[in-house]
């Protein structure tokens, strides 16, 4: 199993893809934090907000269904988080199910707040992984001030996760060798003794591959490429994307 599949749209050519991997963290964190700051009511901010997603999205050349379809991952979990805010005591209520229920109309904006912000977020945070390569995100990130230890885990999280899931794979087809079959309930208990079993054959593939770095002379730094030299370029789409959001944020109603 190949392990380019987060950011497998990375080596094309495109604007958006030139740009130093500093600028595009900042632009993505910058636009996250405009979006989930943003009052749910205010609907023509949130419209401005997808438009921008979609500028940016056809300038990277990424196919827009792969960044909407893994962007959506989260929408069932940020839902779920939310689902209770409609059934909030006192305020404006909503009749619905002919009069049968009544619904917080707070609650409603707050759970579509919810909603916008998860979706969109994940939209900028795909697109920023999807034009650039990891190893520089991570490089920029470092130069950004990402500590050390957390820029390691993620490499070797990105490095070696392909290898957990085609870990997990074959544990499933040996437990439906053995005659498992996810549709009964009763063979549920399983899932837990082959997520015990993944949990230890990790363990111990850990320990050796930190055996292993440490006697080809890991001394708690991995090696990062060169950065990127910062261009104008770089610095104008960084002061243009801050005060377009600036501005969204302050003034679309």
């Amino acid at each position: 199993m190949e392990h380019g599949f987060l950011d497998r749209h990375s080596g094309l050519s495109s604007p958006v893809h030139r740009l130093d991997a500093r600028v595009k963290a900042l632009i993505m964190l910058g636009f996250v934090l405009a979006v989930v700051s943003t009052p749910a009511r205010h609907l023509l901010a949130f419209v401005i907000y997808a438009g921008l997603m979609s500028w940016a999205a056809a300038l990277s050349r990424v196919p827009p269904g792969f960044l909407l379809s893994r962007a959506a991952l989260v929408l069932p979990f940020s839902a779920l988080v939310a689902l209770g805010l409609p059934f909030m005591p006192g305020g404006e209520r909503l009749a619905v199910l002919g009069g049968r229920m009544h619904l917080s109309v707070e609650g409603l904006w707050m759970l579509a707040g919810v909603t916008m912000q998860s979706f969109l977020s994940a939209l900028a945070g795909m697109l920023l992984v999807s034009t650039t390569p990891f190893s520089s995100l991570l490089t920029g990130l470092r130069r950004l001030g990402l500590p050390a230890l957390l820029a390691d885990l993620l490499a070797l999280t990105y490095r070696y996760i392909f290898v957990l899931v085609g870990e997990a794979m074959r544990l499933k087809r040996a437990a439906v060798a053995r005659g498992y079959r996810p549709r009964w309930l009763p063979q549920a208990v399983i899932v837990g003794r082959l997520a015990g079993s993944l949990y230890v054959r990790s363990y111990e593939r850990a320990e050796r591959i930190y055996g292993a770095m440490r006697l080809r002379g890991y001394d708690g730094r991995m090696p990062a490429e060169r950065a990127a030299h910062f261009r104008l370029t770089d610095g104008l789409v960084l002061a243009l994307a801050a005060a377009g959001l600036t501005a969204v944020r302050l003034l679309a109603p």
